[in-house]
């Protein structure tokens, strides 16, 4: 016997539609409707069983990316059981989707997630934050001086405060001598404490 993923039906279809548009490829075993709980809305795929593996192949072949009651539909092997899922789909055939709404991870014997269709992927775009450089250790000419206000400025807010090691980059001992620089220019009236006031 052969199972096969059927994804993206009407909500409307339910086991026996399901078992009666596929019955012209072969024998059909099962045809399960998955729903959300005991007899709840239909999820809007299944799974139709056939006695023959060249019976599901025809219908994969011949029903995959046609329209059904307006939409269309995906038809694929099942493959949960080549993923290792020893327990295949009977998470979603007890109505818990293999999802534990109350953890927000897999529910209880469900050692993986199996989705078939709707597996999803992680996007990865290429994006790298490019980190920060100090520029003290860059360029050792530069040095740290209360007495410099434009330098100071450069790792200050608009409200004046001192800015964090995330966003100026420097290391902790360089960071810790910004902040008592700008300090004290600020308590010597070399720097404001609040700019553009």
């Amino acid at each position: 016997m052969t199972k096969v993923f059927v994804g993206n039906f009407s909500f409307a279809i339910d086991d026996e539609q399901l078992r009666e548009h596929f019955s012209r490829f072969g024998s059909v075993v099962s045809a399960k409707v998955m729903r959300e709980g005991e007899g709840g809305r239909s999820r809007g795929f299944g799974f139709v069983e056939f006695s023959t593996p060249d019976d599901a192949q025809s219908a994969i072949r011949e029903l995959d990316g046609t329209t059904w009651d307006g939409r269309v539909i995906k038809v694929s092997e099942d493959r949960s059981e080549r993923r290792g899922d020893s327990e295949g789909h009977s998470s979603y055939e007890r109505g818990g989707g293999g999802y534990d709404r109350s953890g927000g991870g897999m529910g209880r014997g469900a050692p993986r997630q199996s989705t078939g269709y709707f597996r999803a992927q992680p996007l990865d775009l290429g994006f790298r934050r490019r980190k920060k450089v100090d520029p003290f250790v860059e360029d050792t000419t530069m040095h740290i001086d209360y007495k410099d206000a434009k330098l100071l400025s450069r790792f200050m807010s608009e409200r004046g405060r001192v800015l964090p090691r995330r966003m100026t980059g420097l290391n902790a001992a360089n960071q810790r001598q910004i902040s008592r620089a700008i300090k004290r220019a600020q308590h010597l009236a070399i720097l404001p404490y609040r700019r553009g006031a």
